[in-house]
């Protein structure tokens, strides 16, 4: 052992008696990453035992690291205070692949970094276990048909968004909001005359549509069988009224094609806005869910608003399909 790896150990030292008390791993090691010191937690986190870790001349012969892009033991040793390392990505040779935070403390001789002690916490059990459960979450806020937003997370976004906007500021743009309901047109017959299959195919291409059309910040969900809900946030009604009849030119002009067969689609849409502080969510749904109606009661293939008082059809009404 050199005598600038015997100098580090003996920065080292104070600190040993508290570091065996650790449970996550640790190592000490020289500016060229060579370990001069770890315990047994490194020995699980890599599979090797400490004696055939300090035969190597660097720990990252063994494990390579990777901070959105490759982490070595120079840019590690770059620091010349204590840092902390979040979400770092670890592969062994033998292919196992880890997830760690990672603590460094520089040991410093003449203004210089001449080695480092490096606590490893292993979180490759919790982060997948989180990504396990997000998974299971999204899934299950999400329609199986066609991907897009269920039910049941319209049921948990409006209980924030009644509170939300609340309390934001009275003139803020993001204080408003509005709902667009829309039903696929005369669905009973299309399922009746080219079958079910043929009807889950215009659904989900009905949802892909909607999704593509509205903004990326909208909530494009699936309300109930062929009706759908999107939420717009920081929208006004005669904004959202633009929106809706623009995703109602899109599907009214797609071809929809199944196994051969063309099947004539349009949708008619209902648009509210939330009027915030004098009314929940839901009422504004239910209202759109009226304009809705409007439009199909006035021909179908239509985009209608409701003022809260009124039932109007917009302006872009076409000629009835």
């Amino acid at each position: 052992m050199s005598d600038l790896d015997q100098k580090i150990l003996e920065m080292f030292k104070p600190h040993e008696r508290f570091c065996k008390a650790m449970i996550d791993a640790y190592i000490v090691i020289n500016a060229h990453g060579k370990v001069l010191k770890s315990n047994h937690g490194v020995q699980d986190l890599l599979g090797m035992t400490m004696k055939n870790l300090q035969k190597c001349a660097s720990i990252f012969d063994v494990l390579t690291l990777s901070l959105d892009q490759p982490l070595t033991i120079s840019e590690i040793l770059s620091n010349t205070s204590a840092a902390r390392f979040d979400n770092v990505v670890g592969k062994t040779t033998d292919g196992k692949e880890l997830s760690m935070i990672i603590g460094y403390h520089p040991f410093i001789e003449n203004d210089q970094v001449i080695g480092a002690f490096l606590l490893i916490r292993n979180m490759t059990a919790e982060n997948s276990l989180q990504s396990k459960y997000k998974t299971t979450a999204d899934r299950s806020l999400k329609d199986t048909l066609t991907g897009i937003f269920n039910r049941a997370f319209i049921e948990d976004q409006l209980s924030k968004e009644d509170k939300n906007l609340l309390e934001l500021p009275t003139g803020s743009e993001h204080r408003n909001l509005s709902f667009v309901m829309g039903d696929i047109d005369h669905f009973k017959k299309i399922n009746d005359k080219y079958g079910h299959p043929a009807g889950d195919y215009v659904i989900k291409t009905v949802a892909q549509l909607c999704e593509n059309t509205f903004r990326k910040t909208d909530y494009c969900c699936r309300y109930g069988g062929e009706e759908f809900l999107i939420i717009l946030p920081a929208s006004k009604i005669d904004g959202a009224a633009i929106a809706a009849e623009k995703a109602r030119a899109t599907i009214a002009a797609h071809d929809f094609v199944f196994e051969g067969q063309k099947i004539p689609v349009t949708m008619s849409m209902g648009v509210a806005q939330f009027k915030v502080g004098s009314e929940m969510a839901k009422e504004a749904i239910k209202r759109a869910d009226e304009a809705l109606y409007h439009a199909k009661a006035n021909g179908r293939n239509q985009v209608s608003l409701h003022d809260g008082e009124h039932t109007t059809s917009n302006q872009f009404k076409p000629n009835a399909a």
